[in-house]
């Protein structure tokens, strides 16, 4: 480095020899360790190939398993701090309440949210009518390779993945894709 003093040059390099070589490599690994170790799931969630499994923990704290074969399934990946899912709750309620007697069923799953204080509030305060994953290490967004909310996975009574679809939606084209999937009958119908 021109201009400056040599000294000052040794004193740097001499800072980083030893124990504080080691304490800054220390906390540079420490950080990443951090991380939610997402690395160990396996990517699927695809188009054209079979759902991930999806099992967790409700916001209640209860266990649940999702099967994919017993109905036709929109999987709704939201977060409590998110805009959009804000304004398309309403309206996935009311899908949901349209659908359910076509034999389709929305499961919610919670990603980001790191208090699930503020998350069971979103679902009160929406009045929420499906059940939702909570998913604070974002394993299960890892898993249908979702970056963020709000997101959607459609997914056939074979367990396959006939559509999805990244980012914030008008009602009218949700319905659209809810109703794609409500007249499916198991071929991938959709890209992502």
């Amino acid at each position: 480095m021109q201009g400056c003093h040599p000294a000052l040059l040794r004193r740097g390099r001499d800072i980083l020899k030893g124990p504080a070589r080691l304490l800054l490599t220390c906390l540079l690994l420490a950080g990443c360790t951090l991380q939610p170790d997402v690395s160990q799931v396996a990517p699927n969630g695809r188009v054209g190939t079979a759902a991930p499994r999806l099992s967790g923990q409700t916001l209640a704290g209860d266990t649940l398993t999702i099967d994919f074969r017993q109905s036709k399934t929109v999987l709704v990946f939201w977060a409590a701090w998110c805009g959009p899912c804000r304004q398309e709750q309403p309206g996935l309620n009311s899908l949901a309440a349209i659908y359910a007697s076509k034999g389709i069923r929305f499961v919610g799953v919670d990603l980001l949210d790191h208090d699930r204080a503020l998350a069971r509030a979103f679902v009160t305060e929406f009045k929420v009518p499906y059940p939702s994953l909570y998913d604070d290490a974002g394993s299960l967004a890892a898993a249908y390779q979702i970056d963020s909310p709000p997101s959607f996975v459609f997914i056939d009574q074979a367990g396959v993945v006939v559509n999805r679809y990244p980012g914030e939606a008008s009602q009218a084209h949700l319905e659209n894709l809810v109703q794609k999937l409500a007249t499916s009958s198991g071929a991938a119908n959709g890209s992502s």
